[in-house]
């Protein structure tokens, strides 16, 4: 009868240990796989971010040249019909070109919407990945109505009375328009707006990168010392 209790006991123990080690290796499992999961979210996240840095570091460039072009024509006002024509050309069509920046956030709402924002267990690094995003919308929204404000500086100054003056040939003569008081002052108005580097920082994005690159290092090291 002894016997058979101990071996009915065993028995239980072995099954309970079974299962105790089944529901372990599976967690472990499953932390794993939630790692790699948060990992490859980040390796997305911080390459949106670096796609997203370059992309205003395009635009930022295209508004030093534009400033520079609208600098050149200024420091010409006295013999505008002696610049080249080629440079007439390449200068006016930077002053006029229709230039738009739009950055993505893909990544992030993939993070937000898989709950895995949450699995990263690091309050500073999802801070930044967010102030990060909250920058880029931000520099965007800048640049933009940057171009949109020269633009309607452009638009308004063609009317019924100015058309001939200027823009008879369906776009505005550079040199023609910069004859008027209005077309001088638009101009100008290149020259005097804020700092490209000011209007454009992205500072947060690359605290966001760098704090990405340390985590994921640091995840990675532990591991392997696992």
């Amino acid at each position: 009868m002894k016997e058979s209790v101990s071996s009915f006991l065993s028995n239980v123990l072995s099954v309970i240990l079974g299962i105790v080690i089944t529901f372990t290796v599976q967690g472990i499992i499953n932390r794993t796989n939630e790692k790699r999961e948060v990992r490859s979210a980040l390796d997305l996240v911080r390459s949106e971010l670096v796609t997203n840095a370059e992309d205003i570091a395009v635009m930022s460039d295209y508004l030093l040249q534009e400033r520079a072009s609208a600098q050149y024509f200024l420091s010409h006002l006295e013999d505008l019909d002696a610049c080249p024509p080629d440079s007439v050309a390449y200068h006016s069509g930077i002053i006029f070109a229709d230039a738009s920046i739009t950055l993505s956030d893909d990544a992030l709402e993939l993070l937000k919407m898989s709950s895995l924002f949450q699995r990263i267990g690091d309050v500073g690094l999802g801070m930044k990945i967010i102030r990060a995003y909250d920058s880029c919308a931000s520099i965007a929204a800048v640049l933009n109505r940057h171009v949109e404000a020269r633009n309607e500086h452009f638009d308004d100054s063609v009317t019924a009375q100015t058309v001939l003056q200027y823009a008879a040939g369906g776009n505005i003569s550079i040199t023609d328009y910069l004859r008027t008081p209005y077309g001088l002052y638009s101009i100008r108005w290149l020259t005097a707006q804020g700092d490209v580097d000011l209007l454009a920082d992205v500072s947060d994005i690359e605290d966001a990168v760098g704090a990405i690159d340390a985590y994921l290092h640091g995840r990675r090291h532990k591991e392997t010392k696992h």
